[in-house]
């Protein structure tokens, strides 16, 4: 395969489950789907990829034998999705089926298997699943003196989301470490087949038409366009270098977005939320920028632990000018409430919705150009974590200097600005995916920089001095 890794064999493992069924496509499923048909031939970008560490004394019969129990217990993972006559697409399931493993070994003069893990990922990750006629998962074991030491896994988003893949994997390291039994796992959370009836009765319609009412709203309320397009001809989406990615590791961002957090009484989300709809109505001129949000949409107690994609899209629209950051940050977190109040909705009749009233407003679409998600995890108020803050006030130590990065070119994307947060070793990661036909580098290095800067100066006001 390469200079450091050697395709050893494959494993077909059998999995028989006696359901051989169809059914439409959950929510969830078709908004990621109509996603990662947009993004063709680059879909890929969407897959979900993880590596677990194989303990010793957990041989390759043991392995495969704990992927079958996953495969079996969590039907998304078998899941095809084949096309109807007209195009539409519609999950199944086959009685009896099989999982690809495949077996790698390390080789070269280095022999890191961690390393050859990460590349062995990366390959897999890099290659896209034909969803009609494949499973959604893709595995590998990389062997290093003879024994599996890591365990790669691809999956396609149409089949999980973030959570779904936590879950998944937190099962499967109890399996691998000893800590549980097959027998001895959770009960599994409702199932993809399941979800799907749930939404085509009354109550989800109910739901839905009541989404569909507060998109309306938007839709008719927001700025036609966001962004004012730049002097000349853009290039074409497809480009190679029309879109790429700025980060920003902040730890003043990270200490002053809890205090703040913690003074006001919101979540850490809503004060980058509000600073990030703060900033964009200072470069865009407008008086609102809608907002598209991503809800994990995992409320119901049986949604919680499934293993699956369950997301919804939603949308804000804030006020931003002539008010104090405080009333920003407030109105941010009341704006996000009744947007997540709004989810889920059936993704087809959205999407007539949103052609319906750009026709109505006469324009070619009302431009939703911008979007925030964050994936960090909950954290506890500063004065319960111990980490060098006083009662949410001032930090008592300086922190380390603010590193921006230039992450390099992504595959096109449907906004102009695509704006998430991560965690790495404690402090937040705040990346910029932007068309850089409207935002270049420069630019988007300034946008990140101001969302520090607003929300550093907001904990600095109402610190003790």
């Amino acid at each position: 395969m390469t200079d450091t890794l050697a395709r050893t064999g494959e494993h077909r493992v059998p999995v028989t489950s006696g359901r051989d069924e169809q059914a439409p496509l959950t929510w969830g499923q078709r908004l990621q789907w109509d996603d990662t048909e947009w993004l063709k031939p680059h879909d890929h970008y969407y897959n979900q990829c993880r590596v677990l560490l194989v303990p010793d004394g957990c041989g390759l019969p043991e392995l495969l034998e704990f992927l079958r129990v996953m495969v079996i217990r969590h039907e998304s993972l078998r899941t095809r999705f084949p096309l109807d006559a007209d195009g539409t697409p519609r999950q199944r399931l086959v009685a009896d089926d099989e999982l690809a493993v495949s077996v790698h070994r390390d080789v070269g003069p280095d022999r890191d298997p961690a390393a050859a893990a990460s590349e062995l990922a990366a390959l897999l990750r890099g290659r896209s699943f034909d969803l009609t006629r494949e499973p959604p998962l893709r595995c590998a074991v990389l062997e290093h003196d003879g024994r599996p030491s890591h365990l790669v896994l691809i999956i396609s988003h149409v089949a999980i989301d973030h959570t779904g893949i936590g879950l998944l994997t937190d099962e499967l390291e109890s399996l691998l470490s000893g800590r549980a039994t097959p027998p001895e796992l959770p009960p599994v959370g409702r199932r993809p087949f399941e979800q799907a009836a749930v939404e085509a009765g009354a109550t989800s319609r109910r739901r839905s038409a009541a989404a569909l009412d507060y998109w309306a709203e938007i839709l008719r309320a927001a700025p036609a366009t966001t962004f004012d397009p730049p002097d000349g001809t853009p290039p074409p989406l497809d480009d190679p270098l029309r879109f790429g990615q700025v980060s920003m590791c902040s730890p003043a961002l990270t200490r002053a977005g809890r205090t703040v957090a913690d003074r006001l009484g919101v979540s850490g989300t809503t004060v980058v939320m509000a600073a990030l709809n703060a900033v964009l109505g200072d470069i865009t001129g407008r008086e609102r920028v809608p907002l598209k949000l991503i809800a994990s949409n995992r409320g119901p107690v049986e949604l919680r632990t499934m293993v699956g994609i369950t997301i919804a899209s939603c949308v804000t629209l804030v006020p931003t000018g002539g008010r104090s950051f405080a009333e920003v940050v407030r109105e941010t977190g009341h704006a996000a409430l009744r947007a997540y109040r709004k989810v889920p909705c059936d993704t087809v009749l959205l999407s007539a919705l949103r052609a319906e009233v750009a026709e109505e407003r006469g324009v070619p679409r009302v431009d939703l150009a911008c979007g925030f998600n964050d994936l960090r995890a909950a954290r506890p108020p500063l004065g319960d974590a111990g980490d060098g803050e006083e009662d949410g006030g001032a930090p008592v130590r300086p922190p380390d200097p603010t590193r921006i990065t230039w992450d390099g070119n992504r595959p096109r994307q449907e906004v102009t600005l695509w704006y998430w947060v991560n965690e790495a070793d404690g402090v937040d990661v705040h990346h910029a995916l932007v068309d850089l036909w409207y935002l270049p580098v420069e630019r988007t290095e300034e946008l990140l920089r101001s969302v520090e800067r607003i929300v550093v100066e907001a904990a600095q006001e109402g610190a003790p001095g």
